[in-house]
């Protein structure tokens, strides 16, 4: 049994498929049924992003956790070109004790090639043999309703062969320390923002200056190129998921002249949906913090420009939400009822968006609330990283009831000396946030908050 770096994640049907979203209209259909059967159709005339796209939909629709529908989307994972994905499936599906085809069906050989595959091939075959928990439900390539017992096939597709994406460095050893998610390597002096899918258990790392996306998957340590040149990144700042319903969010600005860009992406493929630039400002604009308030509605941090912009969701322009008094900001955290907290050199902001109120976070006695590098916010509290001289540690601050008064900063992890990076996220109760180590080893670090 895999030894995993990080708590299992036991997600419902609904947040499997709010994960990740379809890449175009005709994922839409009236109900799972309806779904299910266009997706058989579509992997029948090898139409294997269809198929993928639909088979999500029907996981969306369809009752929570079921066997039958989340087998049919590994499948559709694997013959896609997500083998990866298609192996998180089957593990949960295994977890639940649904006995599956995996070890044979042809749609899942890609997912088989993977070095995890073996481990998990064990535990299916143990299952089977009646040496594990009574499985409760099976799953197979024919299956029709939720819950039935395997059909044969009629129209099953082979597998295709698809083309991965290209490694962006050798993996390396396993992390040691129990506050290490991973450790990798990666060539980028700078990384600029990290996030966690929790669906697929991979973190998507931001690399500034080489202007790309890379994945770093939980069980191996693997690290590859998720989004690279074909996104039309300029250096890129930040990045963040939008749980609701999975897309992933990227801020980039050129290096000289030229308009900053919000980038929409899928996030299980990487493949840009849409752009987003400002609309003509006097001045310099640069952004240089994303982040995802309610209802998808997402929040961009313009430092030059002294804003605050907002796309709300399925807006077609970026909007001016909020304008700022200082132009030292470097990160937002939208705290609810559109309330976002703006952290600077100086010290921390609360903004009211829409009205332009802006109130400078005030400090208790010994509590020091400069040279932030990125914040979120918690439950009623911010989170984040702090640059103390030659060193950087993650930080919890605590506020009074108003929101306004910073009571108290409490150290989360030993200091560490380096650079502080701009990299962090909140999945859940865990922050995360990277930290380079001796050499160009790179750690995610975990911190549990709760």
């Amino acid at each position: 049994m895999w030894t995993l770096l990080i708590s299992t994640l036991v997600l419902g049907g609904a947040s499997l498929g709010l994960a990740q979203e379809p890449s175009s209209p005709r994922a839409e259909c009236r109900d799972w049924q309806e779904c299910r059967d266009r997706a058989n159709e579509a992997a029948s005339r090898h139409e294997y992003e269809a198929f993928h796209d639909l088979a999500w939909r029907a996981v969306q629709k369809g009752p929570a956790k079921d066997p039958a529908l989340m087998y049919l989307l590994a499948r559709a994972q694997s013959v896609s070109g997500r083998p990866t994905d298609a192996l998180v499936m089957i593990d949960r599906l295994t977890g639940m004790h649904v006995a599956t085809d995996a070890t044979t069906d042809e749609d899942l050989s890609r997912m088989r090639a993977l070095p995890q595959w073996p481990a998990l091939a064990e535990r299916i075959a143990a299952l089977r043999a009646g040496r594990g928990p009574e499985p409760a439900r099976t799953a197979g390539p024919g299956s029709g309703q939720p819950g039935a017992s395997p059909a044969t096939p009629t129209d099953t597709p082979p597998s295709r062969a698809a083309t991965a994406s290209p490694p962006a460095a050798a993996a390396a050893s396993p992390p040691t320390d129990p506050g290490d998610a991973a450790r990798f390597t990666i060539a980028e002096p700078r990384p600029a923002g990290l996030v966690y899918d929790a669906v697929s258990r991979r973190f998507v790392i931001a690399s500034r200056e080489a202007r790309r996306l890379s994945v770093v998957d939980e069980f191996s340590q693997h690290v590859a190129t998720l989004s690279g040149a074909q996104a039309g990144f300029d250096d890129i700042a930040a990045l963040e998921i939008d749980p609701l319903v999975g897309s992933l969010w990227v801020v980039s600005s050129p290096r000289e002249q030229g308009s900053p860009t919000l980038h929409k992406l899928q996030l299980v493929s990487g493949r840009v949906l849409s752009t987003f630039q400002p609309a003509a400002h006097p001045g310099p604009a640069r952004f240089v913090d994303v982040a995802v308030a309610g209802r998808s509605t997402v929040l961009v941090l313009d430092e030059p420009g002294k804003r605050i912009l907002r796309l709300r969701p399925g807006g077609a322009a970026l909007e001016t939400a909020a304008r700022l008094a200082d132009s030292d900001a470097v990160s937002l955290a939208p705290a609810g009822e559109g309330i976002v907290y703006v952290a600077g050199e100086r010290g921390i902001a609360r903004v009211e968006l829409g009205t332009d109120a802006t109130t400078s976070i005030k400090a208790a006695s010994g509590v020091d609330l400069s040279r932030l590098s990125r914040i979120r916010y918690y439950r009623g509290e911010l989170v984040g990283l702090q640059q103390a001289g030659d060193s950087y540690r993650a930080v919890r601050i605590s506020l009074d009831r108003s929101g306004s008064r910073a009571t108290k900063v409490e150290a989360l992890d030993a200091p560490l000396t380096s650079d502080a990076p701009g990299a962090a996220a909140i999945v859940g109760d865990v922050f995360y946030y990277l930290a380079r180590t001796a050499g160009s080893d790179i750690t995610i670090r975990r911190v549990k908050l709760k």
